[in-house]
């Protein structure tokens, strides 16, 4: 019911979404369509943040505000907006394993869900280090690849030392088969396999593919896109950690992907393509792959998303709720 009085409550959807886009590590990213999450924020007189419920996680997450993203960059937000008053949150989970950017979705959609509330005083540019605090809370680094794509859509480009995010483009004929295998990586895992030095060809290799990448998402250019899809240094390293990894890679390709690579730490893996006739042949291609090796996994034929975070229900106002 709109009446007068503030916000009371807000639904708020923030996608999934890839980092690294294979050559591009710690710097380019990519949102997702289909999969997300969903913060239900309801403004309460008491300061702080409670997290009433979570949905969707298999009670692995935290309730605790300093242990889960989402309350992490309430929190941030709250303290960034001078707000004496506080929120209730409830979280629903829709992002399928690691490596799809699971604990950033979830900060964006919170101090989104918060400046919300509380007078749309931000921009989303000014929400990212927000979020981003949260998400290195939880990953032991102040990564944007997965938080800059789910609060703005698209491709985006960040430099994570002027912290910076800047929006590429939107391929709107990209096809995006993600296959999670039924094995977990964490970040800090996924880190500690990463080399120390690298050489001079790998470093060029690894700078054109990803410039190539950035060019193509300015242009709408889905084959150019894919086909820039090589890494010689991350991927290499963190093949290992995924069991059928190499095999699943191949019969991607061989059914006609443009590029495959790991997504962000792992373990799921993407692969694109830009008809979904094709997608669903590269897809049953993935879970072959992985299951010669023994791996059981899941499989998602979706998009890019252009939006980023976003409202999903009109918004409640009237009184204050405790």
């Amino acid at each position: 019911m709109e009446e007068g009085g503030k916000v009371r409550s807000v639904s708020v959807f923030a996608p999934a979404s890839i980092g690294n886009i294979g050559p591009g590590f710690d710097l380019l990213g990519m949102a997702l369509s289909g999969m997300g999450d969903t913060v239900v924020a309801v403004h309460r007189r008491k300061p702080g943040v409670l997290i009433s419920q979570i949905t969707g996680d298999q009670g692995k997450l935290s309730y605790h505000e300093d242990e889960n993203t989402a309350g992490i960059a309430a929190k941030a937000a709250l303290a960034h907006l001078k707000v004496r008053e506080g929120v209730s949150l409830t979280l629903h989970k829709d992002i399928p394993g690691t490596g799809l950017g699971s604990s950033a979705a979830s900060a964006v959609a919170a101090a989104y869900a918060v400046n919300i509330l509380f007078g749309r005083r931000l921009s989303k540019a000014a929400l990212i280090p927000l979020a981003a605090v949260a998400e290195s809370k939880v990953s032991g680094g102040f990564f944007l690849d997965n938080i800059g794509p789910s609060m703005i859509g698209g491709v985006t480009w960040n430099n994570p030392f002027t912290k910076e995010v800047v929006r590429l483009g939107f391929l709107s004929d990209a096809v995006v088969v993600v296959a999670t295998p039924d094995l977990a990586l964490l970040t800090r895992d996924s880190r500690r396999v990463l080399p120390s030095s690298i050489s001079m060809g790998q470093f060029i290799s690894n700078m054109a593919y990803a410039a190539m990448i950035a060019w193509a998402a300015s242009k709408n250019d889905v084959k150019r896109f894919g086909q820039s899809i090589q890494d010689c240094v991350v991927e290499p390293a963190r093949a290992p950690l995924i069991p059928g990894f190499d095999e699943a890679k191949k019969a991607a390709l061989e059914a006609g992907a443009w590029g495959c690579s790991i997504s962000g730490a792992g373990s799921s893996i993407f692969a694109v393509t830009n008809r979904i006739n094709k997608g669903k042949q590269v897809a049953q291609a993935m879970e072959a792959g992985f299951k010669s090796h023994g791996v059981g996994c899941k499989v998602r034929i979706t998009t890019m998303d252009r939006q980023g975070v976003r409202v999903t229900k009109n918004s409640h106002r009237g009184g204050e709720q405790c």
